[in-house]
């Protein structure tokens, strides 16, 4: 399947403005989770979350932060239970 250009422009500028946020994703997500491995995964799942989220692109610069915050919250909470549900109860 070849893109068109248009396509790609669109896919460059979300890139762009995802790119804002991934640092920021990632330093949210770890001060809640103080785990590398689980915050990585977190800010990932939430820019894949905002990327298929096209309302959050037409956001102000604030609303768009907001709205990644509370992604990458989000995120953050569903990775750590998943997480702890996959480790062994201490005995």
């Amino acid at each position: 399947m070849e893109l068109t250009i248009d396509k790609k422009q669109e896919l460059r500028r979300k890139a762009g403005i995802l790119k804002q946020y991934e640092i920021y994703g990632y330093q949210v997500a770890y001060f809640l989770l103080e785990n590398e491995a689980l915050a990585e995964q977190a800010a990932m799942n939430a820019l894949t979350e905002m990327l298929h989220n096209a309302p959050f692109f037409l956001q102000s610069p604030q609303q768009q932060q907001q709205s990644a915050k509370q992604a990458v919250i989000r995120h953050s909470l569903l990775v750590k239970g998943a997480a702890s549900k996959s480790d062994p109860i201490p005995r």
